[in-house]
């Protein structure tokens, strides 16, 4: 499989989407609850049209954006985060930064200001996120005392609280 076998582009986060990306290897687990959007890799399909994409076939990867988790970032859409990315094993080299890229051009569509990543340094490097255009803006000092986790029943007693990276892209002025 080459790249060009693959559709990547934004589709519904459904009742079937979310039962789709629980059913993963996610090291979270539990798929989130909502998103503002989310863009999906499928297999290309016959092109009948020249520059007409269609997918075709079982989904091989999501990534969901949704607003910050963090609850001091901007709650109005203006901000994005990918909260959550699953791409099955396999798959071309590069397809993680291409995802991400797509993501950005339906945020610039949004008129979002900025899109934010977060990677836990312990499972990877995070260099899909740079490929994609993000810069390193820092690291959480997450505890697990504090913002939405911090309620009963939400934190997850499985993945223990590590610092993350957070990555971020200005999204105005960029083409």
């Amino acid at each position: 499989m080459t790249a060009d076998d693959l559709w990547v582009g934004r589709e519904s986060y459904t009742d079937a989407a979310k039962r789709w990306l629980q059913a993963t290897d996610h090291y979270l687990g539990k798929a989130p609850p909502g998103a503002l959007y989310t863009i999906v890799v499928r297999p290309q399909g016959l092109q009948l049209l020249p520059g007409v994409e269609r997918p075709d076939g079982p989904r091989l990867g999501m990534c969901v954006i949704g607003r910050p988790v963090a609850p001091k970032l901007p709650q109005d859409g203006s901000w994005g985060e990918v909260i959550r990315m699953w791409l099955a094993p396999g798959l071309p080299h590069g397809t993680a930064s291409r995802v991400l890229r797509v993501a950005a051009s339906y945020a610039r569509a949004r008129d979002m200001e900025c899109l934010i990543a977060y990677h836990d340094r312990t499972r990877h490097t995070g260099c899909i996120y740079k490929k994609a255009g993000f810069r390193k803006d820092g690291t959480s000092l997450y505890t697990g005392q504090l913002g939405w986790g911090s309620r009963e029943g939400r934190q997850s007693a499985t993945n223990p609280a590590t610092p993350k990276r957070r990555w971020r892209l200005d999204l105005q002025g960029t083409a």
